[in-house]
């Protein structure tokens, strides 16, 4: 198999896929680690030569006027689920199908991560290991229990799903809020399908699941917070900049909430000066909060699977974009001419 593909990788175990890729018969083209920008020369150094891409473009993004520059291009592969990188709708217009990393170890995982942050957030351990930290024993705070709680889950996704059917036998409520989803499909995964008006001011932890859209960016503001209750709790594994992180920080400082945890924020890397990097009432972590051992031994292997099916003309096992099937056909049948 004699094809080009041009990659660009975060840190992690995404590189993994290029032996596996290269033992196939394909050339990988590593874009430099230190590009951060498109500039017109490195355009046409890699988009014409480009059978597909492959990463996560930190700095760089995949944007439309490289996609169009791509006249070889059968495919995109993210090596993560996420895709925001990618103008998925320009591909899609091209007829160039956008593939990502769906794997289970990954939906299974970040709702592992949900429930784990809830029961750690009810329980208030920040503020226990704090305690401990800084020399007392006693007294902590107490926290409260995850049973008899109601557990608001914005974005019901296969990651919101999974949480709520972990939280089976808590004896918790669950509701949740997605305008693309039926209330029978809500019920069978445990949940009552509310209003997101609704879902804020019953909800004792909000669990943010949603990808950043135009839509969600800032969907959690300084009004959605001001519905929350006083002593709520918000969780954000879904995307940054779907929390408004100023008018958080404020609501934790001034006690219209009890605390949140973090994963994904606005700006990636987080600033080492964020305010709420070290907050006391704020679980943070930096984008991993899900990953395991098995996620990432999947990473590279899916990445490759996946690229290796497109480039032969067959459907990936994770398609993004499913719309473009047409589209994506048609060219590889004109790129195949």
């Amino acid at each position: 198999m004699s094809f080009t593909i041009v990659a660009s990788f975060a840190a992690g175990p995404h590189a993994a896929a290029i032996p596996l890729l290269e033992g196939a018969g394909c050339m990988v083209r590593q874009i430099p680690a230190e590009a951060r920008a498109w500039t017109p020369e490195l355009i046409a150094d890699y988009a014409p030569t480009a059978d597909a891409w492959l990463g996560t473009f930190p700095g760089l993004k995949l944007p439309r006027q490289v996609l169009e520059r791509s006249e070889r291009a059968r495919l995109v592969v993210s090596s993560i689920i996420g895709t925001d990188f990618i103008d998925v709708a320009a591909a899609s217009k091209l007829g160039i199908l956008v593939a990502h990393g769906a794997m289970a170890e990954n939906f299974d995982g970040m709702a592992e991560a949900g429930v784990m942050l809830i029961a750690a957030l009810r329980k208030a351990l920040p503020g226990k290991i704090a305690a401990l930290a800084e020399g007392r024993w006693k007294p902590a705070p107490a926290g409260r229990m995850v049973k008899g709680a109601t557990i608001g889950i914005i974005g019901f996704g296969r990651i919101g799903q999974g949480v709520a059917r972990r939280l089976q036998g808590w004896d918790c409520d669950i509701i949740a809020h997605d305008p693309y989803l039926g209330a029978e499909k809500a019920v069978a995964a445990g949940a009552e399908l509310v209003s997101l008006e609704a879902l804020l001011e019953r909800s004792d932890v909000v669990v943010m699941l949603v990808t950043l859209t135009e839509e969600t960016r800032h969907l959690i503001d300084a009004a959605a917070i001001a519905r929350m209750k006083p002593n709520a709790h918000l969780i954000n594994i879904g995307r940054g900049g779907c929390v408004d992180e100023a008018a958080l920080l404020a609501a934790l400082d001034e006690g219209r909430l009890a605390g949140a945890a973090i994963d994904t924020w606005e700006t990636e890397p987080l600033p080492a000066d964020h305010p709420l990097r070290r907050h006391p009432k704020v679980i943070a972590t930096g984008h991993v909060v899900g990953h395991s051992e098995e996620l990432y031994a999947r990473i590279p292997e899916v990445a490759a699977e996946n690229m290796l099916r497109g480039l032969r003309g067959l459907d990936p096992l994770h398609i993004r974009n499913p719309d473009a099937l047409p589209a994506w056909h048609a060219r590889m049948a004109r790129l195949a001419a």
